[in-house]
């Protein structure tokens, strides 16, 4: 018998092949209409999503916002026939309201060895008995998220140690199955060489090589969170994790006779088929109503402020940049701004509506008001220039921030100051200067700083943060917030001078 599991993670909500500004290889109908085509080549099919799926496009923050009885994304997914689900760690992300209304209709279907206290029953693990083949699956999602998320959106859940938690089931899993699949909502915190070097800070943010270090009874482990691209075997185990947004999507083909494996990322791209209109039905009209929600006016800029090239904008300072800091300072009345320039922005044109501010900023993300030293905001932003280095004279990406995942986001420009810096010298002592209102920064005062919630929390990256107190909390997203910005001021008008001069 031919079994075929196909896996998906971090759909983030795009359903259909487009960001909302342009077409693109991309979401779940493309996914879908591929999948229940394909699966007909074979004798039986598990469809296993691994998280992350009813938040993070323009699509869900329009969803987030409608008092909807059941949600259309995971109505879709029901349409394509999904067998199983994995809680992510955004779908916390709009409160447990939400998320219980996205799944309790499947809870059945949900598989959750490490939450406790969800208002629905999930099942730690699921045997698949496939023509008496049994495939053994048990979901964990990252335990790290109480590190980012708003206490409010987790109360009363606790998020336990997948490796303890595999190690309680570990025996019955064996004995019940033919094969054991680890489906989690978390990566790999080493190299997937089989060398299991570290490539990252070991957080417990990610546990899949601790998993595997530890246990020799798995035989495929469905990833997700990290947002990287690959399938491979460590150590003999068949390892994947698909790109975000539905870009690509695993598919292993098992011969249950013989034990013999192959695997594929299938990339959306190459998919030419028209998608399916069974499948799309559902959303016509949600996507009639959304394009008029997206296309509603909110503001003027006074000029254009279009990113063409976002390294140099992270390198010299943009308009967009200046806008976002002038929103953080606006609502907070912090000392300093930090914030990270997401891959997905594009800039503003003077006319701005809903559509232009969920491109530009489509993570729910609140801002937190930290007090902290002067020498505290040094050391962030010397952290946060060990981005850039110099290859012969040419200004580069630190290999840290690419390898093994792309991490641009934590590349964070500040304001509220002016501040110079020379990526000739050595790490740690690249600030030339750091200056408010034309004084030098006082390293021994206390001073204000606004930043997101993620950037807040998670110190592990930025220690310069942990242990700050927290002045204010800002509860409402920084999408929000800026569509309010807007509101409050019609015409915007922002300065084209960068906060920072970097030299090299």
């Amino acid at each position: 018998m031919k079994l075929v599991i196909y896996q998906t993670s971090d759909l983030h909500g795009f359903v259909y092949p487009t960001n909302y500004v342009t077409e693109q290889s991309l979401g779940i109908l493309k996914i879908g209409t591929y999948i229940l085509k394909d699966e007909k080549n074979y004798d039986a099919a598990l469809k296993i999503d691994c998280g992350d799926l009813v938040q993070g496009s323009a699509l869900t923050h329009y969803l987030s916002k409608q008092k909807l009885d059941t949600n259309p994304i995971t109505e879709l997914m029901e349409d394509i026939g999904y067998d199983a689900y994995i809680l992510g760690n955004h779908e916390f992300n709009y409160g447990l309201d939400y998320l219980n209304t996205a799944y309790k209709d499947i809870s059945n279907k949900i598989i959750n060895a490490n939450i406790k206290g969800l208002a629905f029953d999930s099942k730690p693990y699921r045997i698949f008995d496939i023509n008496g083949f049994k495939v053994g699956c048990i979901g964990f999602t990252t335990s790290f998220i109480p590190n980012w998320e708003q206490e409010k959106n987790i109360e009363g859940l606790e998020f336990l140690n997948p490796v303890e938690v595999y190690g309680k089931y570990e025996q019955e899993l064996k004995e019940k199955s033919d094969i054991i699949v680890v489906c989690y909502h978390g990566g790999f915190e080493k190299s997937i060489d089989g060398n299991n070097t570290p490539t990252e800070k070991l957080t417990k943010e990610n546990q899949a090589s601790e998993l595997l270090e530890t246990y020799d009874s798995i035989d495929i482990v469905l990833s997700g969170h990290q947002h990287r691209s690959f399938i491979t075997r460590i150590n003999g185990v068949i390892c994947t994790q698909p790109m975000h947004n539905g870009q690509n999507f695993s598919k292993i083909v098992i011969d249950t006779e013989t034990k013999e494996s192959s695997y594929e990322l299938v990339n959306v791209s190459l998919l030419k088929d028209e998608i399916n209109k069974e499948l799309e039905k559902r959303f016509i009209e949600t996507n009639k109503e959304l394009q008029k929600y997206l296309d509603k006016e909110i503001g003027h800029f006074k000029n254009d402020i279009i990113l063409d090239n976002i390294f140099t904008a992270r390198l010299k300072g943009h308009q967009f940049i200046n806008f976002l800091h002038d929103v953080q300072l606006d609502v907070s009345n912090a000392d300093f701004s930090a914030l990270s320039l997401f891959d997905t922005a594009i800039g503003f044109k003077k006319n701005v509506s809903i559509r232009d501010v969920l491109i530009n900023y489509p993570y729910p993300n609140t801002l937190k008001v930290l007090k902290i030293k002067g020498s505290k905001v040094k050391e962030a932003i010397e952290k946060s220039v060990t981005y850039f280095v110099l290859e012969n004279n040419e200004v580069k990406i630190n290999n840290e921030f690419l390898v093994p995942k792309v991490q641009n986001y934590n590349y964070d420009t500040f304001a509220g100051l002016t501040y110079e810096i020379d990526l000739n010298r050595d790490f740690g002592d690249r600030v030339i200067s750091m200056k408010k209102d034309g004084k030098e920064i006082d390293l021994n005062k206390d001073y204000t700083i606004v930043l997101n919630n993620y950037r807040a929390s998670n110190t592990a990256i930025y220690p310069a943060y942990e242990n700050a107190e927290v002045v204010k909390e800002i509860n409402m997203d920084m999408s929000e917030l800026i569509i309010d910005y807007f509101q409050r001021n019609k015409e915007v008008d922002v300065p084209s001078e960068s906060s920072y001069i970097i030299k090299y």
